[in-house]
């Protein structure tokens, strides 16, 4: 019997040592979830989380109405991308008739806090995508009347003097897809996005008409975003 114990004894002091490097290699799927953002690969999880599908490559080629991210402010957008996971931004409908945020609701369900984190700093090291042009091209009247619509309206206290240099937690919306701009604009004085800052823009964005709107972001689709 003394024998099988000491046997048994030897047999647990080899084995054990390499259970615990196995379980020290091998974490959970709790140990997992809270890695750090920097140790994840925001470029490969833009890809593998579909966001490519509708930012476009690097976030600055979106399709449709859908914003270019590159360069954006990771604390904003890691804030909109919450808003739209738990549901408290609400966008107006597709051509099909459903909310254009609900796509982006499902992918962010499938999408850890800190795989967002790491998305959103690789999507704001990236440079900002140059304006597109626009078909007719604004021309120079058009667009300084575009300028001045903006400063007038009150939109550079919080977005910057070109849209380029907001306060903390609002995003840039320089150099911004004009389509996109339009829309956010007319839903926000619609009452229809919700979320966010928008209890702070509605006051401004109603006193905008639909030529106002369309001259401020015929003016700040075509303002370029320098380095950061």
């Amino acid at each position: 019997m003394k024998t099988i114990g000491i046997l048994a004894t030897l047999a647990f002091l080899v084995t054990a040592p390499a259970a615990l490097a196995q379980t020290s290699a091998a974490p959970s799927e709790g140990q997992a979830a809270t890695a750090s953002p920097g140790s994840l690969d925001g470029k490969s999880l833009f890809r593998a989380k579909t966001c490519v599908a509708c930012h476009g490559r690097d976030g600055a080629k979106a399709i449709q109405n859908y914003p270019d991210l590159a360069g954006q402010d990771a604390k904003y957008m890691l804030a909109q991308m919450a808003g739209i996971a738990d549901g408290s931004r609400v966008s107006g409908p597709d051509a099909r008739g459903y909310p254009r945020t609900q796509g982006m609701k499902d992918v962010m369900h499938l999408t850890s806090t800190e795989e967002r984190a790491a998305i959103a700093e690789f999507l704001a090291s990236q440079p900002a995508a140059k304006p597109r042009p626009l078909d007719p091209a604004p021309d120079s009247a058009r667009l300084a009347a575009g300028k001045d619509a903006y400063l007038k309206s009150g939109c550079g206290t919080c977005h910057g003097p070109d849209g380029s240099k907001p306060l903390a937690s609002y995003p840039q919306i320089a150099g911004q897809k004009r389509d996109y701009v339009a829309l956010q604009m007319t839903e926000i004085r619609d009452g229809v996005r919700k979320g966010g800052k928008v209890a702070t823009m509605l006051p401004f964005a109603k006193k905008l008409d639909d030529a106002k709107i369309a001259l401020i972001a015929d003016y700040l689709s075509q303002v370029e975003r320098g380095p950061k």
